[in-house]
């Protein structure tokens, strides 16, 4: 067993030997082939190189060509790659064969074909980008457009309400003042038989004149809330359609008015459910899906923004793709935290009788930002996600530094100092 053992494992160690001689070899062709790409790369930029630095990879080349390689060749070569790197920096081989194909280098009809039937992995990477920010924009215009049109159907049908109310209450205070006759209030007067009846009876044709303007102005208003009781039911129309489009969404709940209960609701009651149930999703949509929309458009913006550079200055490489990527996912999640940082958006619900304003604003105190709405706060946090990493490490820094200052005062605080109890009390002696 030992004559075999040894043999399997001389075999193994010459197998090996092999494959170390071998994928040194790989290595070394492969990498003189990048340092000709970095040098067609550095003709084609007018950057200058050192002649020793060529000369090198080029003997280099010639000797593993005739099989001459020494180590004093090998040593040669590597620190000329390592100068040659150093020269084209930022420029990687990574980045050059991200950029270019290297298809197109082929000579021949059949590389001419592989160059026009392949393209370099930044352009798919820019087509990808390009596409992604069209996608966010349009879909960011649509939820904005469906999130406008229910805000302003709920403002009207709470402006109607308002007005509806002002003018029964000028009607109520109408009909309460007809009722007073005009010498209410009034001391009385006896009269004597020396005044005529024609005093008395202009007298009593005052009340038919005062009662008939106030029944003209009780018809106007009665008129006008009419009026604005159509523009109303014109506008819930539009609402309860609104809310059975965003309904049909939500497939796996079913909404109040899908329920068989809702119609035994008054047609008052109906209002009341739809204009509640859009303040609901008005407010989901203005804290949650808009301001992730928005960080992820300004997430793209920045990509887009940035990768022309890159492909320009050859320095997009697959790093650059990886970095972009996180940078996309990275957008929505800075907009959303941003709307909790940043904004407060009041989640009350209002009724038709209400009329005060839910307007967001800005919780940690910056010149520079109360100037800015909610969702544009967002599309910064997306386009410079240093924003929210920022203000995070502020909050953690104060936090623990709170936390550190706390545990040291109770550190420095003497200790309360115990009384030791002797033995020896007043007027008595110790025992022996």
């Amino acid at each position: 067993m030992g004559i075999f053992s040894r043999q399997s494992t001389s075999e193994t160690s010459a197998s090996d030997g092999k494959e170390t001689t071998g994928l040194g070899e790989t290595i070394l062709r492969a990498s003189l082939a990048d340092a000709n790409l970095l040098i067609m790369t550095a003709a084609e930029r007018g950057i200058p190189l050192d002649e020793d630095v060529t000369r090198a990879i080029f003997d280099t080349e010639d000797a593993m060509n005739k099989n001459m390689m020494t180590p004093a060749i090998t040593n040669g070569f590597w620190q000329a790659y390592e100068r040659l790197s150093h020269s084209l920096s930022p420029i990687t081989v990574s980045s050059i064969r991200a950029t270019r194909d290297l298809r197109q280098l082929k000579s021949g009809v059949w590389g001419y074909v592989q160059g026009k039937m392949h393209i370099p992995f930044s352009r798919k990477c820019a087509f990808r980008y390009q596409l992604l920010s069209i996608l966010t924009l349009l879909s960011l215009i649509t939820l904005q457009v469906f999130w406008a049109i229910g805000n302003t159907l709920v403002a009207d049908i709470r402006e109607q309400s308002n007005r509806i109310i002002v003018l029964k209450t000028q009607i109520n205070n109408a009909d309460s003042a007809s009722h007073r006759t005009p010498t209410d209030g009034l001391p009385q007067r006896t009269v004597t038989g020396t005044e005529t009846d024609d005093t008395t009876t202009d007298t009593s044709n005052n009340i038919p004149v005062t009662t008939s303007a106030a029944l003209s102005d009780t018809q106007e208003l009665n008129r006008q809330i009419d009026e604005y009781i159509s523009w109303r039911e014109a506008e819930f129309i539009e609402l309860r359609n609104w809310n059975h489009q965003w309904g049909t969404v939500l497939f796996f709940t079913a909404q109040t008015w899908e329920k068989p209960d809702y119609s035994d609701l008054t047609d008052e009651e109906k209002i009341h459910v739809h204009y509640v149930s859009a303040q609901y999703v008005l407010y989901a949509i203005s804290a949650y899906f808009l301001p992730i929309l928005y960080g992820l458009l300004g997430a793209s913006f920045f990509v887009l923004r940035q990768l022309p550079k890159d492909i320009e200055g050859l320095t997009f490489s697959m790093n650059s793709h990886i970095d972009y990527s996180l940078r996309i996912t990275q957008g929505p999640l800075a907009g959303i935290m941003a709307s909790f940082f940043f904004t407060t958006t009041p989640a009350t619900l209002h009724t038709l009788t209400t009329q005060s304003s839910a307007i967001a604003t800005i919780k940690i105190g910056s010149s520079s930002l109360s100037d800015f709405s909610p969702l544009a706060i967002a599309f910064l946090a997306g386009y410079s996600v240093e924003l929210i990493f920022y203000v995070i490490d502020k909050i953690i820094s104060a936090i623990t530094t709170r936390a550190a200052s706390t545990s040291t005062k109770l550190a420095s605080q003497p200790q309360p100092q115990t009384k030791v109890v002797t033995a020896a009390k007043a007027g008595t002696k110790p025992d022996m």
